[in-house]
């Protein structure tokens, strides 16, 4: 497939639903949120995400835990891990819908702070609407939704209600992106709208913008809120 980017334990539904009822029920109130040993800060300058990011990402990590028997470790090595339970939430999702917004949810933010740590961003969560929500690069001028990604990494398609995952840049990058992603190999359709794929797809983005900053004189430029509430462009994914 052409890149253009501008099974689950009755345990593991028990824990949903239960998680579902007492954390979601918070929501609103953006209650205390709990970090995970593996979130903190390891870095001079790394700051923990922003309620309620750490317990969605909890409940990732424990929701492939009881569904896989293994650990993520926030690399990218791990992410086919992460894709495997993907794709075994979509049965899941199919006999409870009610859950996919949890599950995605869950896996957005852990796949936000995965990005976030590799390639140096922050999160913007200025409602508790996730369409509202975006991991932007304070390296380059580029965000995205991470809980678009883990809807379409779950559902196999764009096809759903999520927000949507295209990657985001200003309109005289636009151009100049679209080509450079237009070089990376297809690969199958069922891995398209894979993790592993997006982070890929995140990875080269990152290094053709940076890169480009460099070229242009920018070099040890940075980029903040500020610079992401000015508008955008977006390039399709």
């Amino acid at each position: 497939m052409e890149r253009d980017f501008l099974g689950e334990t009755p345990n593991e539904e028990a824990f949903l639903a239960s998680f579902e009822v007492s954390f979601l029920a918070s929501l609103p109130r953006f209650g205390h949120a709990r970090s995970s040993p593996a979130m903190t800060a390891t870095k001079e300058g790394f700051q923990p995400p922003p309620e309620p990011i750490p317990d969605y990402v909890t409940a990732c990590l424990e929701y492939v835990r009881r569904a896989l028997k293994v650990d993520l470790d926030f690399t990218p090595e791990t992410l086919p891990l992460l894709d495997h339970y993907a794709t075994l939430s979509r049965e899941t999702i199919r006999e409870r819908p009610e859950l996919a917004p949890l599950i995605t949810r869950a896996a957005g933010c852990y796949f936000g702070e995965l990005v976030r740590g590799r390639l140096s961003g922050f999160w913007r969560v200025p409602t508790i609407n996730v369409h509202d929500w975006a991991v932007c690069s304070s390296a380059v001028f580029l965000w995205f939704n991470p809980i678009g990604s883990a809807y379409d990494a779950v559902y196999g398609n764009t096809e759903h209600d999520g927000p949507r995952s295209m990657l985001r840049v200003s309109p005289e990058e636009h151009e100049f992106l679209a080509q450079r992603l237009a070089q990376l190999p297809p690969v199958p359709e069922e891995e398209f709208f894979s993790f592993s794929t997006r982070f890929e797809a995140l990875e080269v983005a990152t290094e053709a913008l940076h890169a480009r900053l460099i070229d242009t004189g920018y070099e040890g430029a940075e980029f903040g809120l500020e610079d992401y509430e000015l508008g955008s462009r977006t390039l399709d994914s």
